[in-house]
């Protein structure tokens, strides 16, 4: 029989770090649950990742900055996007109480071919 679990169960009390928690994965995916109390990316790194992220914030609220943006953009719960391959982001706030919960699939871009009729 599956085991049923909870996207809001066995948070730490103690989070000095960032949790990722890896949910699911195939040679096609990674889904994994992101806990945030407060944290934030350092000051000067990013986030340049090879797969596409689609990423969903369930609870709390957050702001990630995009590279190519001036403004951070303020994400509240349902609020979802999808952050292209090698698009450099950070994290630069993230609510405490209740700390952010973010649901986040990783997966290759696919490749489009384009298709000839017959003539």
């Amino acid at each position: 029989m599956p085991k049923t679990d909870n996207l809001y169960s066995a948070i730490p009390a103690d989070l000095p770090d960032e949790l990722f928690e890896t949910l699911e994965q195939t040679d096609g995916f990674r889904l994994e649950r992101i806990v945030s109390r407060g944290h934030v990316t350092p000051e000067s790194a990013w986030y340049d990742q090879p797969l596409t992220e689609w990423v969903v914030l369930l609870q709390g609220e957050a702001s990630l900055r995009f590279e190519q943006e001036s403004e951070p953009r303020r994400l509240a719960p349902g609020d979802w996007l999808r952050i292209p391959p090698h698009c450099r982001h950070r994290v630069e706030w993230t609510s405490t109480q209740p700390e952010a919960v973010w649901l986040a699939l990783h997966y290759p871009e696919p490749v489009r071919t384009e298709t000839l009729e017959s003539e």
